[in-house]
């Protein structure tokens, strides 16, 4: 929902107080602009009854226009949000309104629809006391109102197993209101939780005489027929159902629920066609449509309260994860909190809408720490100025470098840096970039750029060093270190990457001056006691890397590398014993802690487990999920996978179980479970872990990748070709569409496959393996001289690759071209136990008049693979080739004789 105006608010509480006070003058004629605002009142309440909740808003703000005075398009607003499922921005809306109109001003009218929208919204939040709370607050209501509120206050009871008074309050429901269809519904319910379900069955028969088309009377049909597994009932309730709840022009929160509920259903009947149309719509719906009002946090991050703002907009996120454009503010703070998943979501729809260059620098920024360069690219085309802005430039060009379009990446990261040659650490960046890739020369080129415009900087000048010791030129990286200590003798770092380069060299006394000479620097320095450890462990001194790596945790308790160092020479019980006394002395470090944590979840102990994650999971601030968060996350993710390749299913599941439960919202944890139901053959639990993974997360494609390669290894290629399109539509990559092609291919759908590789090949260029099977495909259908020219771009990347080498012989060789016996050779001598490529050289040194020597090899290419009928065929032809027509017969006769 729109904010609203803050340099109106404080107009609105005097304005909306008159109007409620009836000061209105005397003139009962109504002006041009009353029948406006009525015209756009009553369009909003028609627009909500089609379920056009958008149109309905929109009609209503424009009543908020003429008339900011009067109170029914707010309550319009908020009512749209309590259909929609935003509980959260609902209650805040009513907040606002109500914190508008002075306490002795509001009238019963005004004050019973307010409770029972708050009593609404509360029960959405599972917050029951509280809309028990507001119903009481209810004061002389007329008989449709007491009629909701014995309603609401039975679903409350309800929803919080209070059956006795549930039940009470559904009969006085009934009581006021025979008539009324969803007390004798609200009935049923409460005897089937009672387990009473010949009761419920009753009171179900009842409701269908007073109202058999009933929306919520559908809906409770196909919930207990659900229940009960009675699959094809079930599905017609829901299908039902979904006439009228699916009316809405959003994923409402009841939509989503009633849709995922459908889709198990028909999954338990084996309609996996049915199900896969409903789950493609989900696919592109997030569940609930929030219009976040933001100002309040506005005004925090205005005044610097980072941490007040994130605290208002946290349960934002809790509410649904797809936002609408008024999200920025808390994909900021997610951003700078480093929460980038959720930033993403948030970002997403305002960078979509294309009004804020910020919001679409940042998703693409998001989207690149996520591993989503095409996401990210998708956005950056969007921008206006990706062409001369230096920053979105840079973007770009990281996009297209992650993607593997290194051509065209590291053009425009050259045109970036030169639009902006003071972005040093950029140029850092792409340094080591450079560096990595084996390009050293520009990568030492722009690392000494940096060094001579910031001799301070001492990560410019490791870098530098590190470039030149990988180029292999050792002596430039030990005279620039030299330099560098020359300058600055008390250097640490200086000291130690020189003694690094001293034990690459294998000088380990010169090695070890250099470690202990930073060391005496400073005493303090845990990176000298590390180079140490690594330096006696590499000389196989264990009693002194066990030394070297105590120390060094204990004086850094969180360095990662320290910790790893001290767990590589010490068995699993004195690291135990080691990691108590360490932190025994450091309560507040968070390193030993992970390793206890590591070691109990091995160990299969429990109850130490849970309270090792309880104090590394414990919050500084109640907004701010505690650091050491993610790391947990990540030890109960690999002790699982740990256990299940070890073949300790039932460990891992319980270890997946417990990380699901405390990180819901965690993907990797979520997709492993997932793996691991399928393996135990249970599919329906897979699924429903898939799909909790696909709520949480709706824009990512892999809980869809998941499910495409179970149906691939179950040999069903078309629901597996329907589920990495999902995947593609989510995020596109060469390696979806290469597996997507394949299971096309194997389904007969060649043509299909082919297609689907053009298209790919277009937006992915650099894909070897994605050229690599369209040549194939290519080749098999007839589409010789396209293949031959991917198989040569191939070559250029590839020279060694056997397959490229040996069908591009093949197709030389089926032209004349000279080039086939010299490129099948080099195929045979780097493969030369690969029966196929032995077959292939033999053939085509036959073909081309050698039978001599082709013989050898085509013997060998049948001892390879004897029950290769067509490798037989051409040791015969060789056989007559060269006269010996009797060992041809004798080859023929074992597939009957082809004389």
């Amino acid at each position: 929902m729109k904010p609203v105006l803050a340099v109106r608010a404080t107009l609105l509480s005097v304005a909306i107080s008159i109007t409620l006070a009836g000061c209105s003058g005397d003139n009962n004629e109504m002006s041009q602009e009353d029948i406006q605002y009525l015209s756009h009142l009553d369009q909003s309440r028609f627009f909500q009854r089609q379920g056009e909740l958008k149109a309905s808003t929109l009609e209503a703000r424009s009543a908020i226009d003429l008339r900011p005075e009067n109170i029914d398009p707010y309550f319009l607003i908020i009512d749209n949000l309590l259909k929609a499922g935003d509980a959260v921005n609902a209650e805040r809306q009513l907040d606002w309104v109500m914190g508008q109109i002075p306490e002795e001003e509001i009238g019963p009218a005004v004050n019973n629809q307010a409770n029972l929208m708050y009593a609404e919204a509360y029960l959405m939040r599972n917050e029951y006391e509280q809309a028990l709370t507001a119903l009481n607050r209810i004061t002389s209501p007329d008989r449709p109102t007491e009629t909701e509120v014995a309603l609401l206050r039975g679903e409350t009871y309800l929803a919080s197993s209070r059956l006795d008074e549930a039940s009470a309050a559904f009969e006085k429901a009934r009581t006021i209101d025979s008539g009324a269809v969803e007390s004798v519904i609200g009935l049923s319910k409460t005897a089937f939780a009672r387990g009473n379900k010949e009761k419920a069955r009753e009171l179900l028969a009842e409701a269908e005489e007073i109202d058999g088309e009933d929306t919520e009377l559908w809906l409770w049909k196909a919930q207990m027929a659900h229940a009960e597994e009675e699959w094809k009932k079930a599905e017609d309730g829901y299908i039902r159902a979904l006439e009228d709840i699916g009316q809405y022009d959003v994923m409402t929160q009841r939509k989503y629920a009633t849709i995922s509920a459908l889709i198990r259903v028909l999954r338990a009947q084996g309609k996996q066609s049915e199900a896969f149309v409903y789950e493609e719509i989900l696919a592109k719906s997030a569940p609930g449509t929030i219009k976040s009002n933001l100002m309040a946090a506005q005004e925090a991050m205005k005044e610097g309260d980072l941490t007040n703002a994130a605290r208002y907009l946290e349960e934002v996120l809790e509410q649904a994860p797809s936002h609408e454009q008024s999200a920025l503010m808390l994909g900021l703070v997610r951003f700078r909190q480093g929460r980038v998943e959720e930033a993403e979501k948030l970002l997403a729809p305002v960078a979509e809408m294309g009004d804020s260059e910020m919001a679409g620098k940042l998703l693409a920024a998001t989207r690149l720490q996520m591993r989503n360069p095409q996401g990210a690219q998708d956005i950056l085309d969007k921008l206006e100025d990706k062409d001369s802005d230096p920053e979105t430039l840079a973007l770009v060009a990281i996009a297209s470098l992650a993607s593997g379009d290194t051509e065209a990446g590291e053009a425009l990261m050259e045109r970036s840096l030169k639009l902006n040659p003071d972005n040093l650490q950029l140029r850092l960046r792409y340094a080591n970039y450079l560096s990595l890739a084996g390009k050293h020369a520009r990568a030492i080129d722009l690392a000494r750029q940096v060094v001579d415009k910031a001799p301070d900087l001492d990560r410019a000048r490791s870098l530098l060093i590190q470039a030149q010791a990988r180029s292999g030129d050792v002596a430039a990286a030990i005279a620039t270190v030299s330099e560098w200590i020359k300058n600055d003798p008390d250097n640490v770092d200086a000291l130690v990457i020189r003694g690094n380069l001293a034990a690459s060299q294998d000088k380990v006394e010169e090695a070890h001056r250099y470690f202990t000479q930073a060391l005496s620097k400073d005493s303090d320095a845990h990176e000298p006691v590390i180079a140490l450890g690594k330096l006696a462990l590499n000389q196989d001194n264990k009693t002194e890397a066990q030394k070297q790596f105590r120390k060094a945790v204990e004086l850094a308790p969180d360095s990662r590398q320290a910790l790893q160092g001290l767990a590589s020479v010490l068995d699993q019980e004195e690291t135990e014993r080691f990691m108590r006394q360490v932190l025994e002395k450091n309560p507040e470090a968070t390193g030993p802690r992970l390793v206890l944590l590591e070691l109990a979840l091995r160990q299969g102990n429990g109850r130490e487990a849970d309270n090792l994650t309880a104090s590394l999971l414990e919050r500084d601030e109640e907004s701010t999920p505690s650091r050491a968060a993610p790391l947990v996350a990540n030890i109960y993710n690999n002790i699982a996978a740990n256990l299940r390749q070890s073949g300790d299913s039932d460990r891992a599941s319980a270890v997946l179980n417990r990380g699901r439960a405390l990180f819901p919202d965690n993907e990797e944890i979520s997709l492993q479970a997932a793996q691991q139901a399928f393996s135990a053959g249970n599919v329906d639990e897979a699924r429903n872990i898939l799909q909790d993974a696909k709520q949480q997360h709706p824009d990512s494609p892999r809980p869809y990748l998941m499910e495409a390669r179970y149906f691939e290894s179950q040999g069903q290629n078309q629901q597996a070709a329907e589920f990495y399109q999902l995947a593609m539509d989510k995020q596109p990559s060469a390696g979806i569409i290469n597996a997507h092609a394949a299971v096309l291919q194997d389904s007969g759908k060649k043509d299909e496959a082919l297609s689907l590789l053009y298209s790919g090949i277009d937006t992915f260029p650099d894909s070897l393996p994605l050229r690599l099977r369209l040549a194939l495909l290519q080749q098999s259908e007839g589409e010789q001289d396209k293949a031959k020219a991917n198989y040569e771009k191939l070559l250029d990347s590839m020279p060694k690759n056997t397959i490229v080498l040996n069908n591009l012989a093949w197709l030389y060789h089926e032209t004349g071209d000279q080039r086939a016996v010299p490129m099948a050779k080099k195929a045979y001598e780097l493969a030369p136990d690969n029966a196929a490529i032995v077959d292939t050289y033999g053939w085509i040194m036959l073909k081309a008049g050698n039978p001599e020597e082709s013989l050898p090899i085509l013997k060998k290419a049948h001892e390879l693979q004897p029950d290769s009928e067509e490798i037989a065929l051409h040791l015969a032809e060789a056989y007559r080739a060269v006269g010996r027509n009797d060992d041809a017969k004798r080859i023929l006769e074992k597939f009957g004789d082809r004389g």
